[in-house]
């Protein structure tokens, strides 16, 4: 499965599930050829931090990521991805 699946796959997950910023217990969700749990860990105005990790069949990574309502703001992340994937990871994550 490619990273873009994994982005499409995510964000109907957590489009389905309705995840709000206030939900505060890790949450994972399981699927064939990969995994993601996500925390949200702080909450300052518009600011929400999330813990994300996302696990496939090929590396983890681990991101940090800072979302402005449905935009993302920041991001840090360790792993196996690239730069421009985990980029885009934290960017699909924040517009859910």
């Amino acid at each position: 499965m490619n990273f873009k699946s994994i982005f499409l796959a995510a964000a109907v997950s957590l489009t389905t599930l309705g995840v709000v910023p206030e939900a505060k217990a890790q949450q994972c969700e399981l699927f064939d050829s990969f995994s993601i749990c996500y925390e949200m860990v702080g909450l300052q105005g518009t600011y929400n931090t999330w813990n994300l990790t996302v696990i496939n069949r090929n590396w983890t990574e681990e991101m940090q990521v800072v979302c402005d309502g449905k935009r993302m703001n920041n991001w840090s992340s360790r792993g196996g991805a690239s730069q421009a994937e985990a980029n885009q990871l934290a960017e699909t994550f924040c517009s859910i």
